[in-house]
């Protein structure tokens, strides 16, 4: 039977289990309230954000009497990863997800992001993160993960279609997401997810050293520029400071990134086995996410046509290819974001993937066989059968500019659809 216990911040120890906090989620670092405190410096994050009181359940944790040795002998295995959340709260396989759970993870974004936008700044002023910052941020993008990967994904393709050219702190937390969807759909041992989410969010820090215009145009460098740009794999590992305690494979993330299993990669030319597998993910959806991406006078890759390029890398030899299938079935054939046609002449975009069902994504029907627009689009799973009897198939992907489709405001519909 749950029993729980309004007590004072200065109070809580890891063992103990938090269930509410005496500030609302958005004003906190932290997703959801409900976790497992499992180090001291989640404690402090807490107090650093103004929590001053917190309700715990002495069912699931540590009562305030009770020395640690009395915690229970078997914690459960979702305690066990970063952030993990308890049974209570909602994950993915939910049936009954939170109503509000787009809200909540578009404000949890915007934290976020603004939090990773300090740090990148902080970098450039030669402060490197902290530890405990940095899991705090990561711990909440795996409980947004692990919690409704689509909600996320789609959050994080609205915004990169609706901003013109994305910062490095937008591209770590956009990189850090995709990395842990990949992670979770390649059944990667969730006790890396931590090491994984830190190394994706920090692994861009080295170009903090160097020159702004540089990195700004790294799109269309020269080729002594290109070699310049290319330290900054190297600058990363300093950058975040080698004795700052940092995991090691956070590190080699960061020093890693850019190596290619068929030794083409930088800065040492490693070769596959050599490589962090989690530097491999990160490479990758680093990859992925700058070519989908606006920047400078570039305009972004339809998102078909980069996982075809993902398709191509893999053939090369560039990634392995169990990898590649991994990305693909996390983001779809038909990524979110993309403009279809439809076996029915119907024009839809893509809001939602089936990884069972790549051909087969989620899509918001917005316009008919002959160019009319419906007033009111309809939101259909193609894995599904069909209300209307019709099955419907994606015909061929479409260029929203050609089309003069606004993405972003499809996307934004569905958001609200799925509130």
């Amino acid at each position: 039977m749950s029993g729980t216990k309004r007590i004072s911040v200065e109070q809580l120890v890891p063992g103990m289990f938090v269930v509410e906090m005496d500030l609302p989620w958005y004003r906190t670092p932290f997703l959801f309230h409900k976790r497992l405190i499992r180090d001291a410096e989640t404690v402090a994050v807490m107090k650093q954000h103004g929590v001053r009181q917190v309700t715990i359940d002495t069912a699931k944790g540590l009562d305030v009497q009770a020395p640690a040795s009395s915690a229970k002998p078997e914690a459960p295995v979702a305690a066990l990863t970063a952030e993990a959340p308890d049974n209570d709260a909602p994950t993915a396989l939910d049936s009954n997800p939170m109503d509000d759970a787009p809200y909540q993870i578009a404000a949890a974004y915007g934290e976020t992001q603004e939090t990773v936008e300090r740090i990148f700044a902080d970098l450039e002023r030669g402060v490197p993160p902290t530890i405990a910052e940095t899991k705090a941020i990561v711990g909440n993008v795996i409980t947004q993960v692990l919690h409704d990967r689509n909600a996320v994904l789609l959050h994080s393709t609205f915004l990169k279609v609706k901003q013109f050219d994305r910062s490095l702190g937008a591209h770590a937390l956009d990189t850090a997401i995709l990395s842990l969807v990949v992670a979770v759909e390649s059944g990667v041992d969730p006790s890396f997810y931590e090491h994984l989410g830190i190394g994706a969010l920090l692994h861009d820090a080295g170009y903090v050293r160097l020159p702004r215009n540089l990195v700004r145009k790294r799109d269309e460098c020269t080729e002594p520029e290109q070699r310049l740009l290319e330290q900054h794999a190297q600058l990363g590992v300093a950058v975040i400071g080698e004795r700052s305690g940092f995991h090691p494979e956070v590190c080699r993330v960061v020093l890693e990134h850019h190596e290619r299993c068929d030794g083409s990669g930088y800065p040492r030319k490693m070769m596959a086995d050599d490589i962090s597998p989690l530097a491999q993910i990160v490479g990758i959806v680093d990859l992925y996410d700058k070519m989908i991406s606006r920047r400078g006078g570039r305009p972004a890759m339809i998102p078909h046509d980069a996982v075809r390029q993902l398709f191509l890398v893999g053939e090369r030899g560039q990634y392995p290819k169990l990898l590649v299938e991994a990305v693909i079935r996390s983001i779809g054939v038909y990524p979110v974001g993309s403009l279809v046609r439809l076996n029915t002449g119907e024009q839809a975009v893509v809001v939602g993937v089936n990884p069972e069902q790549r051909l087969k994504p989620q899509v918001k029907i917005t316009g008919g066989p002959h160019g009319e627009s419906y007033p009111n689009p309809e939101q259909v799973d193609l894995s599904l059968p069909s209300q209307d009897k019709v099955s419907r198939t994606v015909l061929r992907v479409l260029d929203p500019i050609q089309e003069r489709v606004n993405i972003a405001m499809y996307l934004g519909d569905a958001m609200d659809q799925a509130a």
